[in-house]
């Protein structure tokens, strides 16, 4: 995380931030992030890890279905197939009533086209391949996300929010684990930069390409289709993109395996079921209160986005409530695994942005903008701290004590979505001048 810089003159335009600048210098900036992001890769490589040789992709299972289904036209859905995951996940078949995720391909059968490439070679190969493509895709979400927000920001800037971003704790546990959430991710971050840049029928396409993951992708997919249908004449590209190639993936599944689409639901019920069905929120406040807490939320997100509707894609507040989406999603999302947390980036990216204007709005804000950067670079510090103290302390120690760097995970998207909503009383994003001025008497 860049650390903050003596505020600036203060402004009233949301978007008006000068890029981040660092009175130790660039050089200095890079080699910090550097240091840190070589950090986390060191605990999540050999103190979060298992000590172990190898370890299980969850990449398999959604390639192992995708070959059965391409090459040997089996159901990847079916009791056989799952029960053929399972035997190498776990040396045999899991029972009804056990406490483990039964590793099914528990995806849209439209992922199979994603990896049919894929389906005629072995297994050790796809993993090396996937080796390369999913840092590449994590690099390439950066910068559409900084696209998407419309950040000038300097080449020095841009090089720390890479080396941090690659070296932060959920992308390197999605690459580490092989998770499909980084693919989704940089669909989503492709959609936002091709929205900033008025090609909304390939927005739309990447969208429907990105329901891959559902649980990441549906509650944008419905925001951005609303906000399109309210001005159909200007944005009914972004409506036509996504159905169509939605038809062309569902409509090619369906002749692959007809009825498929009843089998996913069934199977994405069970996976809710053995994976937990546990929210942040759920954590927090319990199923009931957790539920409580879901319907609140969405009912103030669906307020913000109302007044947010005729909003241009690419201005300040559309940006706004593309972030809020995403960062609601992982907040109410049934899963408390941090891979999902790789679309709080842009969050992440506006407030850095914007740093200068929450500076300006009073001292409620800087504290809360304070707060929520030192959660976020707590999982960095705890990991440098654990890197020093591999050279005196065994890691076997330090592996039993491995949850004291990422003890913030989950408290992070929480965080952005209380500074998000901090922003402006109406929270729309915008700082108004009178409150600027006020806060600086």
């Amino acid at each position: 995380m860049p650390p903050p810089e003596e505020p600036g003159p203060p402004s009233g335009n949301f978007s008006a931030a000068p890029p981040v600048r660092s009175a130790s210098g660039p050089a200095l900036m890079l080699l910090g992030a550097a240091v840190l992001a070589c950090s986390m890769w060191f605990f999540v490589a050999r103190v979060w890890a298992p000590p172990l040789e190898s370890h299980f992709s969850d990449l398999y299972p959604r390639w192992y279905g995708s070959r059965e289904l391409l090459v040997h036209h089996r159901d990847p859905y079916s009791p056989a197939v799952t029960s053929e995951i399972q035997t190498l996940a776990y040396g045999g078949a899991v029972h009804p009533g056990e406490s483990r995720d039964e590793e099914r391909f528990a995806y849209p059968l439209y992922i199979a086209l994603l990896l049919a490439p894929t389906v005629d070679l072995p297994f050790a190969r796809v993993e090396s391949l996937f080796r390369f493509i999913l840092p590449v895709l994590a690099l390439l979400s950066v910068f559409l996300w900084v696209r998407m927000l419309g950040w000038r920001c300097p080449r020095a800037t841009l090089g720390v929010l890479v080396l941090l971003s690659l070296g932060s704790f959920p992308v390197l546990e999605s690459i580490y684990l092989e998770q499909p959430a980084l693919l989704a991710g940089a669909l989503l971050a492709g959609a936002g930069a091709a929205l900033a840049s008025g090609r909304l029928g390939l927005a739309g396409a990447l969208l429907a390409v990105a329901t891959i993951k559902p649980q990441l992708s549906v509650p944008l997919v419905i925001w951005l289709l609303g906000w399109a249908c309210w001005d159909w004449r200007s944005r009914k590209k972004l409506v036509w993109g996504f159905g169509l190639t939605l038809l062309v993936l569902g409509g090619v599944s369906e002749l692959l395996l007809p009825g498929w689409a009843t089998e996913f639901l069934a199977g994405l019920a069970a996976y809710q079921q053995y994976t937990g069905n546990f929210s942040i929120l759920t954590l927090l406040f319990s199923h009931l209160g957790g539920a409580f807490a879901g319907l609140g939320l969405a009912g103030a997100l669906a307020v913000v986005l109302w007044q947010v509707r005729h909003e241009s894609a690419g201005s300040d507040r559309f940006n706004y409530g593309f972030v809020i989406v995403l960062t609601v999603t992982v907040v109410v999302m049934p899963t408390l695994y941090p891979t999902g947390q790789v679309v709080l980036l842009p969050a992440i990216f506006l407030l850095l942005k914007n740093r200068q204007q929450v500076w300006a709005a009073g001292r409620a804000r800087r504290l809360g903008w304070v707060a929520v950067f030192s959660l976020i670079g707590w999982p960095w510090v705890g990991s440098f701290a654990y890197l020093l103290a591999s050279l005196a302390v065994p890691l076997s120690w330090l592996r039993r004590l491995w949850i004291v760097p990422v003890a913030s995970i989950l408290l992070i998207p929480l965080a952005l979505l209380a500074m998000l909503a901090a922003l402006d009383p109406s929270a729309l994003g915008v700082i108004p001048p009178a409150q600027v001025s006020a806060a600086n008497r």
